[in-house]
């Protein structure tokens, strides 16, 4: 029994043109994961280059409050404050995230008012935690604790509450009113 023609070519075409538009589309599907691929690697260099600009940024400060929460090394650091706060003021407020931009407001603006030592711990540590957060660990689980607490050689219940009370509870119990909670 011999087939139609017409029922031989679309056995032959239906295949070949099959075959093609694979080809086409497998071809279209190649050059956009290339295209993604190249977005992909771009946005890699941007993100490292920005991580490098950060931590770039951030070191000069965190040596410095380091530094100033280290016995024997607080003097020299404190001198050194005046060289390494005016940059580093001027650049979070580009570099940084919110949050760190605020937990950094909340500590220069209290230094200025000679506040508890308590308080100041407190400060420099939810802002050392933010810079970590900032710099490389978005979802750290650290809290002040960890951060403050390898720098500080005795532990006592007032460092604990300093470190694990609300800020607010913190502040009132020093009846310490803090500056910024005038400016809003």
């Amino acid at each position: 029994m011999t087939f139609p023609l017409w029922l031989q070519i679309v056995t032959i075409v239906l295949p070949a043109t099959v075959s093609v538009f694979a080809a086409v589309w497998a071809a279209r599907s190649a050059g956009r994961a290339r295209t993604a691929e190249h977005e992909a690697t771009r946005l890699r260099a941007l993100e490292e280059r920005v991580a490098q600009k950060k931590f770039e940024l951030y070191q000069p400060m965190l040596e410095s409050l380091g530094d100033m929460m280290t016995p024997g090394r607080s003097e020299a650091a404190l001198e050194r404050a005046g060289e390494v706060m005016p940059n580093f003021q001027t650049f979070i407020s580009v570099w940084g995230s919110d949050e760190a931009v605020k937990a950094f407001y909340r500590f220069r603006v209290a230094s200025s008012t000679n506040p508890p030592a308590m308080i100041m711990i407190r400060l420099v540590s939810d802002f050392m935690v933010e810079a970590r957060r900032d710099l490389a660990w978005p979802a750290t689980q650290l809290t002040g604790v960890e951060v403050m607490g390898m720098r500080i050689n005795e532990s006592s219940s007032e460092l604990e509450d300093a470190l694990t009370l609300e800020f607010d509870a913190l502040a009132l119990k020093y009846e310490w009113q803090a500056p910024w909670a005038n400016n809003r």
